[in-house]
Parts: C-alpha cells; structure tokens; sequence
C-alpha cells in the first residue's frame, strides 16, 4: 500500500490521552475524534479499508515547531454519535530522534508551513515511506507453524531393510513441520536435495581445498572433495545398512560453511571475531563478543538462517539429524557460549548438545569419510605439485606400524611393472601410478573402518542395543563407526606427513598468506564503509536490527545524513548523547550484528569472487 494518513497533532491536544491508550494495550482500537471540517472531508473521502497511520505530536515554542514523538499504526475511517471520526490502532511509539528526522526527510514535510493551516489531516502517496514504517512497527515474520503442531513423520516401505540402528524417515525431527508433503518423499531425501539445490553448494566448486584453483583443473575444491567424501560414506552406509539419503545430505552439506581460500580463510576470520586482530581490538569483549568462527558453526548458520529458499522459514529446514552430522563432522572447540551466533532454536541447540560426537551412525560414517578423503586425495594433490613423490611416501612408511600400508603400494609398482612387460600402454604412467596409489589408500581405510565398526555394532546390537537405542530417543551415546586403533594411527600419521610436505610448503604458505590478505582486506573495507556491502547483505543487517530494536532506519531509502550517522555510530558501538528511546546496549548489539553479517557475507564467497571484490575495492 502507498496511501497513508499523517496527522499533526499539538501535544496539549486532550484526545492524545486515547492514543496513549491504544499504544499500551497492545493497539487495541480506540476512537480519535476530528474538529475541523476540513479534515472531517478529508477522512470521509476514505475508502472503507484500513490505512497506515502516521501521527506527529509536536511541540511549539516561539513559534518554533518540533515533532517530540510519532505515533504508528493503523486508521479507519468510522462514525461516532453521527460524527466522523478515525478508529486507531496504535503499534508503536517512536521518539528517537534518528527516526523522527528520517520520517520528516522521506514525508518531505515542514515543519513550518505544513503545521500553519487549518486541516491537520492529510492523505499521502509514498510506497518507500510506507514500506520503512512498516518496517518498524511490524516485528520480523515467524513461522505460524509451532513445535507443538509438529507430527510424527511417515515410516517408508524401502526402509523396512535397513539396520536396527539406521535413522528412519520416522525418527525425523525438524524445526517446521509441513504436513501436505509427508507422503511425498522422505524427510532425509528432502535434505539432501535442499543441499544439493542450495547456493552455498554450488559456491563451493571455486573453494580452495589445499591450492588455489588457479593452480588447475585437476585439483581439489570443496566441491570435489564433497563429493568424494560422499562416494565414501555411501559405500561404508550400503555396507551397514544404513540411511544413504541421510548420509549422503550430512556428507554434501558438511561444508557448506566453508570461506573462500580454504582453512586459511577461516582461521583469518575466526581471529577477528576473536579479538585475536587488531581491527576490533576496541570494542571487542573478553567474553567472546562476536562469537569466533569455524566452518562448521557456519554451516549451521547457512542451512538455518542465511539460505532462503521459502517464504514460510527461514534456512533450508533440514533435520536435526543432517544438521547434527554436519556441525559434528569435525572439532566443535568453539566456546559453547558461541552457538548462539549459529543457532537460533533453543531445541535444535538441545538436541546438538546431547553429544560431542554424531548423535547417528551416518553422522559418524561421514566424520570418518571426511578424514578418509582428506589423506587420499591430499597426497593426490602434493603428488601432482610435486612437493612429494611416490619414492619419499614409501621412505616415510619404512616405520613398522605403517608396513601394511607400505606393502600395498609395492604391490602396486608390482603389477605395473608387470603390466609394462605385457606391452600395456598408458598416457602417463607416473599420473595413473599415483591414482591407484590414492584408489588403494581409500579401500585400506574403508575397510579398516568396517571391520571395526561391524565388531560395534554386532556387540552394541548382543547388550540390548536396540532398545538402547530407542530409549534415547533414536540417538548413540558413544562412538560406533570408527577406525582401528591402528588404522587411526596410520590416518594421523599421513595427516602430518601432509603438514609437513604441503601445507607447510612455500607455495601453500604464499596461497594462505595471499587469502588471509585479502579477507583482511575486504572485512576491515565493510567494517569501515559498511555501504559498500551489496545489497542482500545490508537488508539482512536491517532484518537483524529489527529483531532487537525497534530503531531503524533504511540504509537504501533513508536520509544519506542520518544513515551516515547511524553507521559511524554502529561502529564505536557507542550511541550519541541526544539518543533516546534506546534498548539496552542498542548499539553493542547493532555492531555485533555488522560484524556477524560481514563474516557471513565474506564466508559465503568464492575464491574468485573474492579476488574480484578485493580488486574492485581497492581501485
């Protein structure tokens, strides 16, 4: 709607009293009543519909005029003892002066001539005016579908096969509960498309995994390795009979945080939503204001904040069971105080909580599947950059506890020595040397973990595991899917022989210094000139505003004066001495929410997105 009532009424006017009176009892509608004839014309010209309302009580003192508060709501026009009058209803009461001085620039209203006639009503055309009022005196939309609606969701016929101890469409629980789709598909299935069709997924195929993707095609990003960490999962879920459709959501899912420049990227932003960087030395607080950062808290916030696919909730409304696994796949060492800047639901945090590990076997088969890609493919990827070859790999398992692994790699030499012999003929020896070197590292560890994890299993299932099981609401107390003692032993031990030949390298170090640069860069540009942040990022700021605070103002539509203002305030964190009507610490929380938003923004970028933002900036 664009037409909207604006009424200028002197504060010694009597008939305030039921203004008053309708804005503290919650806009129950109360009548206000019209002396001049002019006005009474005016209303009656209405049509029969209710129309935003606008309110100026002013001040007058020598002649000088000043708006000290303004009143919001709703008016209809109505009949009173054969008299016109306005039905009010009253939402809000707004007396910051930020807001009264934006009001007064978008109306375009004087003070001085418009409050020096005889009509005090007036009928006014302004889509943006309306739209930033409404702003404020609606509060943000919250689903109308409560936790108490929520049903059980349907069992499937395919998954009658499954394990005692696979997750079920049944088990499901999930914040928003629609129950014109249960009989569709199944809840786990929902998930893993809502992931797969989610713009943070397809983000990540220009997500460095180690190198940047200027370096080739051939090399990992998080898309890849997502997929590879998939193709593991499901084979070690089919094995045990487990959820493939959860597996495989929590395995494509369980980066979907992921900055741009791989762990670099995160380390630098966590470091200043840490207070560990000099940008936010001032105003950071010792009890982790801004909340720190690490992928997987940020996955969390993707999949239930950040993505919109759906007018009703916000996030993509996965299972607690996906989000379970995916927040767990790796540490969850932020402080526990810090989840609040991830996750808005008191029961899915609950739920989280329950366990320092996946509270589901397919949580836990993921978990082990990410390790088991990130050794493969990492030495892959240091063998095609030449910072090791198959030669030091092998001296590197001359140890005794890494014989096994040591011995599967000469068979392999072996047979292609033997292959060789019998005039077999390959593009590039040394290239498909490496890949069945990778190949056989995948299957060493895949088996590993299901010779373990079957020994669990049949022992979890022989102590009453089932009802075990059941009793704990269908969720695992302890860890069942995973390595050997050796296995894990031989797992570490890779992991630093890639610390110490890769990510330790000059070329990998240059990367990371080059990404931690850039996101420095970009974070200190936002944080300084906060309009520099596009669009869909500053309208989320405002959506977070209002979720504490009634005072905002539109950073695209607003007075450019007071919005200046407003940003150099949310900055210091620290409000003016003529603010009023303020929540408490109003402009501490406006700035953590900045800060969170800039991380979000930054986090949610590619590589080469980022890159080209960094340009762009700095020409």
């Amino acid at each position: 709607m664009s037409e909207f009532i604006m009424v200028k009424a002197k504060e010694t006017l009597s008939s305030l009293k039921y203004l008053e009176e309708s804005y503290q009892n919650e806009g129950v509608k109360r009548n206000f009543y019209i002396r001049s004839e002019i006005d009474k014309i005016v209303i009656g010209n209405l049509e029969d519909k209710s129309y935003p309302l606008y309110i100026l009580v002013f001040s007058e003192e020598n002649s000088a005029k000043k708006v000290e508060y303004i009143y919001l709501g709703t008016g209809t026009k109505s009949f009173k003892d054969n008299n016109i009058t306005l039905s009010v209803s009253i939402k809000q009461k707004m007396s910051n002066i930020s807001i009264i001085n934006n009001f007064i620039y978008c109306s375009e209203i004087d003070l001085d001539k418009d409050f020096d006639i005889a009509s005090y009503i007036t009928i006014e055309k302004s889509p943006s005016l309306v739209k930033q009022m409404n702003f404020i005196v609606y509060p943000p939309y919250k689903s109308l579908i409560t936790l108490e609606e929520r049903l059980q969701y349907n069992s499937l016929e395919e998954e009658k096969l499954l394990s005692p101890l696979a997750q079920r469409n049944e088990y499901c629980i999930k914040e928003y509960y629609f129950s014109s789709n249960r009989n569709n598909r199944g809840e786990f299935q929902r998930d893993y498309e809502r992931i797969v069709h989610s713009r943070a997924f397809r983000r990540m195929v220009d997500k460095a995994q180690i190198f940047s993707a200027e370096k080739g095609d051939h090399y990992r990003t998080r898309m890849t390795h997502s997929l590879v960490v998939s193709q593991i999962a499901k084979g070690i879920s089919n094995e045990l009979k487990l959820n493939m459709f959860l597996t495989d959501a929590i395995a494509l899912g369980h980066d979907i945080g992921h900055t741009p420049f791989g762990h670099q990227g995160e380390r630098t932003i966590n470091d200043i939503l840490s207070g560990n960087h000099p940008l936010l030395k001032d105003t950071i607080k010792e009890d982790g204001f801004y909340g720190g950062f690490k992928h997987n808290y940020h996955s969390l916030r993707v999949a239930t904040r950040l993505e919109e696919k759906y007018i009703e909730f916000e996030g993509l409304n996965l299972s607690f069971q996906t989000l379970d696994g995916i927040w767990k796949h790796t540490k969850t060492n932020l402080p526990e105080n810090c989840i609040s800047n991830f996750v808005q639901s008191d029961e899915l945090r609950k739920y989280l909580f329950s366990n320092p590990f996946p509270c589901t076997l397919e949580g836990q088969v993921v978990r082990v599947a990410d390790e088991i890609a990130q050794r493969s493919h990492d030495l892959e990827d240091a063998f095609s950059a030449r910072q090791l070859s198959v030669e030091e790999l092998k001296d590197y398992l001359l140890l005794g506890k890494m014989k096994e692994l040591k011995t599967q790699i000469e068979e392999i030499e072996t047979s292609f020595n033997d292959a060789k012999k019998s005039n077999h003929f390959a593009a590039d020896y040394d290239e498909l040397l490496r890949e069945r070197i990778s190949s056989s590292i995948i299957h060493f560890f895949i088996n590993d973990v299901l010779n373990q994890s079957k020994s669990k299993i049949d022992k979890y299932i022989s102590n009453d595991g089932e009802t075990k099981f059941k009793n704990n609401g269908y969720m695992f107390t302890e860890i069942i899917i995973d390595f050997s003692p050796e296995g894990k032993r031989l797992c570490d031990y890779l992991e630093k022989i890639i610390s110490k030949k890769v990510i330790n390298s000059s070329e990998v170090s240059l990367f990371d210094s080059n990404g931690a640069a850039i996101i420095e860069y970009l974070f200190r540009a936002y944080y300084k000139n906060p309009r520099l942040l596009h669009k869909g990022t500053l309208n989320r700021i405002m959506q977070d505003f209002r979720k504490v605070t009634k005072n905002v103002i539109s950073f695209e539509e607003g007075d450019p004066n007071i919005i200046e203002k407003e940003w150099k305030k949310i900055i210091q964190a620290k409000p003016d001495v003529e603010d009023i009507d303020l929540v408490e610490n109003e402009y501490q929380e406006k700035n953590k929410i900045l800060i969170r938003n800039i991380a979000d923004f930054i986090a949610g970028m590619t590589d080469s997105y980022a890159i080209k933002e960094y340009s762009s900036i700095r020409k």
